[in-house]
């Protein structure tokens, strides 16, 4: 007769596995993002997610120990989905001046998509309230880095006049990208339509060759 230990089967002990693990972070992180771009900062507590994703409060909070961590993990998966878009265009098609433009129109698509606007804003409501930078500390950006570097590029072939990379492009960055973006974050609506949208870039960047181009471009 077979041992009735053996026909009993085996109950999960221990820590979860490595790819269960990522999953519920994951998890946590999706939920998260969603009720803070659609409740805000204020509005959004650990235990709203923990009940929406299905996660324990504890669970979350050895993760991330505060609401301030967790929302700085949020931005964090954000920016690093946006490097996953971006990472393609780095030696996109096209010369370096092309590839320099491709880069700019794809960092304005994705910094307007409606979450990241709405993440955008909780970052500087925050700031505005706290007084103290709000929940995320300023640190390098690799998105601005990735732009710095397609400015060295074009620099290097000729296409643009020689200079400090880093002050074309954050001038680049704020004439193309923070000036819809910011419009949007204070509710504007003059940039909801990709016409819209497009025809501001195209105006702005062909404006702003006539300043650094050379006559490669």
């Amino acid at each position: 007769m077979a041992d009735s230990r053996q026909m009993r089967p085996k109950s999960r002990t221990g820590r979860p596995s490595k790819q269960d693990a990522e999953e519920a972070g994951n998890r946590i992180i999706e939920t998260a993002t969603r009720l803070f771009a659609n409740s805000g900062f204020a509005g959004t507590s650990i235990e709203q997610v923990a009940a929406t994703c299905g996660a324990g409060k504890d669970t979350i909070y050895r993760r991330f120990p505060s609401k301030v961590a967790l929302f700085e993990a949020v931005v964090e998966d954000a920016r690093c989905r946006a490097m996953k878009k971006l990472d393609g265009l780095k030696r996109g098609n096209g010369n370096p001046l092309e590839q320099l433009e491709q880069l700019l129109r794809s960092f304005l698509a994705i910094n307007m998509e409606p979450e990241l606007i709405a993440l955008k804003r909780i970052t500087f409501s925050e700031a505005v309230v706290s007084g103290k930078g709000g929940p995320i500390p300023s640190e390098p950006d690799p998105l601005m880095e990735m732009l710095v570097e397609a400015v060295q590029f074009a620099q290097a072939a000729g296409f643009l006049l020689q200079g400090d990379a880093s002050f074309i492009a954050s001038h680049l960055i704020h004439s193309l990208v923070s000036i819809p973006t910011s419009h949007a974050m204070l509710g504007g609506k003059d940039f909801d339509s990709a016409e819209s949208l497009n025809a501001h870039f195209d105006a702005v960047w062909n404006w702003l060759l006539k300043g650094v181009a050379t006559g490669s471009a």
